[in-house]
């Protein structure tokens, strides 16, 4: 049975934001009369997506290994309800109940903002998440703003339809191009190995 990391199902998940930009070029080149930009769309929720996921599986494959003994302060201070208790009380391999209860903790919060990052990859015992992966202030703060306007970027598509707002707007669709999404997937991917580079384990 293949072993996952977080790393490798994020390599995977990536992938289909890759594959609709794939598709997008194939059918491009076919001159199809639909409009393609969709596809340039549903990448960018894809790449998202990954990386929301990879955030999770991070935490997640991580707090399992701890001991009361070990645990880091924020997973320390976790809070459950009492009657959680006898789950731990009955339970043969203990980690498997902290992976359990941090998972359903995160399973509706999602990753998408640098704070909701970092608090989460801290119950992991991941201190100092952007400043540990970007140390320079002026990089660390470009860095942020890229993924912040990505994830609003992303939420115009899901949440919005991808249709300007205001009022005299028309309501008409926003402009997206491939290179915006190929640099999109770039930077996600980038983002994810600085990670593993500063918190391989």
């Amino acid at each position: 049975m293949t072993v996952h990391s977080a790393k490798s199902l994020f390599d995977q998940n990536i992938q289909s934001a890759q594959e609709c930009l794939d598709l997008f070029d194939g059918l491009s080149k076919l001159k199809v009369n639909v409009n393609l930009d969709w596809l340039l769309r549903a990448s960018i929720v894809f790449a998202v997506s990954a990386l929301d996921t990879y955030f999770h599986d991070k935490v997640k494959y991580k707090v399992g290994h701890f001991s009361l003994n070990d645990l880091p302060p924020q997973l320390a201070n976790f809070q459950i309800p009492i009657r959680e208790l006898t789950t731990w009380d009955e339970a043969q391999r203990k980690g498997n109940v902290l992976r359990n209860w941090v998972t359903d903790h995160l399973s509706v919060r999602p990753l998408q903002s640098p704070t909701a990052i970092a608090d989460a990859m801290k119950l992991a015992g991941y201190e100092s998440l952007w400043d540990r992966i970007e140390p320079n202030k002026a990089h660390k703060q470009a860095l942020l703003e890229k993924f912040n306007s990505l994830i609003k970027r992303r939420n115009q598509i899901s949440h919005e339809g991808d249709r300007e707002q205001s009022r005299r707007s028309g309501k008409k669709l926003r402009a997206v191009t491939r290179d915006t999404v190929e640099v999109t997937i770039k930077f996600v991917q980038d983002l994810i190995q600085k990670v593993e580079t500063a918190f391989p384990k």
